[in-house]
């Protein structure tokens, strides 16, 4: 066991177990968290004894809540460049799980936002019971989805700018119905599950595969497939301006409080990182993975000095007034961007 870097690390036959254990924080990856799972995955890796490598949390809550948000805020008040080196390391975790070549799972129970379901996607098998809740909440802080979700949302069209543009949580069974997840597992069976996994002769991906599938029931149905249609008409309008027009203007009774309660949100948020956010969506269904990380690594490294991210957390986190003053626009910032993604 390592408790030093907020990591349980633990060996169950051919398992190798990371256990992110920051609870207080509902696992928010700081920068030891971070650079201690990339050692272990580097630590595994011609290991013949571990087999495949298995992610969980020891938080009842949450799996992952994201990034150090806090920490990124401090580092840029305090004039350094961590906040820089906390992007290069995360990505390169993310990176090195992806490319792994031993099996890796997520067992998900509970929130899994932003860095955490970014993280949460890297892996190659994702599990998760009914109590996880799924969000890339950037845009409520003044930030844009990142962590690859420029490519993962992306590929879900309208559905990804929805998820992207607002920020909304959803549950597993959305989860499950985009393919955001692969198993749909009850809570009470992941500790069987894991035990089972752990006892296994081989873990080879199509075994675990195969054991897991003794182990998942159907979920609720989801809410999303039943707004789906809603979702694509308003959402796949070309602009933020557009987007927020269509809401303001649904026609059917049914389904205007929905839109009401959308736009809202939606008007709540950051415009740059709505806008910003949208675009890096249509620009990322035309781009490879690695196109997509370097694309947020490019905006993440002028965010800070152009963005509302700064802006977003002191609202939130330091002065907890929930009051920020958005910039209303940022012609440089939405040059930029245009640039960025015509290059891409």
């Amino acid at each position: 066991m390592n408790h030093e870097n907020n990591l349980i690390i633990t060996v169950q036959g051919a398992l190798g177990i990371i256990t992110l254990d920051r609870p207080s924080h509902l696992n928010a990856l700081s920068i030891q968290m971070i650079e201690g799972i990339r050692a272990q995955f580097e630590c595994w890796r011609n290991d013949a004894g571990i087999q495949a490598v298995l992610i969980n949390s020891s938080s009842p809550k949450a799996f992952c809540a994201g990034g150090d948000i806090r920490y990124l805020y401090d580092a840029y008040k305090n004039g350094s460049s961590d906040y820089r080196e906390y992007f290069i390391a995360e990505y390169a975790m993310l990176s090195a799980i992806r490319q792994y070549a031993k099996p890796v799972l997520a067992l998900l129970d509970g929130y899994a936002l932003g860095g955490g379901l970014g993280l949460a996607q890297a892996c190659h098998i994702l599990v998760s019971s009914e109590k996880s809740r799924f969000a890339m909440p950037e845009t409520a802080i003044g930030f844009f989805p990142d962590v690859g979700a420029t490519h993962f949302l992306s590929r879900l069209d309208d559905m990804g700018v929805y998820l992207a543009v607002s920020g909304e949580q959803i549950s597993s069974s959305d989860a499950l119905y985009l393919d955001l997840i692969d198993y749909h597992v009850p809570g009470e069976r992941l500790e069987a599950l894991l035990s089972a996994i752990a006892a296994a002769p081989s873990l080879e991906k199509a075994q675990i595969e195969q054991l897991i599938s003794r182990f998942i029931t159907a979920p609720e149905a989801s809410q999303l497939r039943a707004l789906s249609d809603l979702i694509h008409r308003h959402f796949s309008h070309q602009s933020i301006e557009e987007i927020e027009g269509s809401l303001a203007h649904e026609a059917d009774p049914a389904h205007q409080a929905w839109a009401a309660r959308t736009l809202q949100m939606l008007q709540q948020r950051s415009w740059v990182a709505k806008q910003s956010s949208l675009k890096l969506q249509q620009a990322g269904r035309g781009l490879a993975l690695e196109q997509c990380m370097q694309l947020e690594r490019d905006l993440q490294d002028i965010w800070f000095e152009h963005g509302d991210l700064i802006e977003g957390v002191r609202a939130l986190l330091i002065d907890k007034d929930k009051q920020p003053k958005w910039q209303s626009s940022n012609a440089k910032l939405a040059s930029i961007i245009d640039n960025l993604t015509a290059i891409s």
